[in-house]
């Protein structure tokens, strides 16, 4: 085969297999709560976790709820609802703590309850538009439509920032 023929032969078999691979996507790891329902991606959370009564840190704001030792690490526990200035729920069994250790530091925050593992094509998230940052809500990156609702990914990272900020 000469030269041209198989530079063709390599060129159209790259545009075959790029015309075949797969779309890309993201794994998210979805949750409630209060009445929204929210999803962070997987590669964030480091570990989940059954409510426990964490250690109190004296002078510490209302939101951190203490600290909790997770196989010799600190983990800071953090209420979001508090954060929001809403009323924490009643225990119950479906509530969690999300470990996330994206600072390097690992943090936990509080959830309602865990949904499922959604693996997500890109192209459908929707990132969300430059809004003043609010006490009353999370604040977001973005959003996916779901086929009954809406899930809005959470900026974990704006989040530990604003904690920083209240500090």
């Amino acid at each position: 085969m000469s030269s041209p023929a198989l530079m063709e032969k390599l060129f159209q078999t790259a545009v075959d297999i790029e015309a075949e691979a797969p779309e890309p996507t993201t794994r998210w790891l979805t949750f409630s709560l209060l009445e929204n329902r929210y999803a962070i991606e997987i590669d964030q959370i480091r570990e989940i976790l059954r409510p426990c009564e964490p250690t109190p840190v004296p002078g510490a704001p209302n939101w951190m709820l203490g600290v909790i030792n997770l196989r010799g690490a600190i983990v800071t526990v953090l209420s979001l609802h508090t954060m929001l200035n809403r009323p924490v729920p009643e225990p119950s069994e479906q509530q969690r703590v999300l470990v996330t250790d994206i600072t390097g530091e690992p943090v936990g925050l509080t959830v309602d309850a865990v949904g499922d593992v959604w693996n997500a094509p890109d192209r459908l998230f929707e990132p969300a538009p430059k809004v003043a940052d609010s006490k009353e809500a999370l604040p977001v990156a973005g959003v996916f439509q779901r086929k009954d609702y809406p899930l809005m990914v959470l900026d974990v990272q704006a989040v530990l920032g604003r904690i920083g900020a209240l500090v």
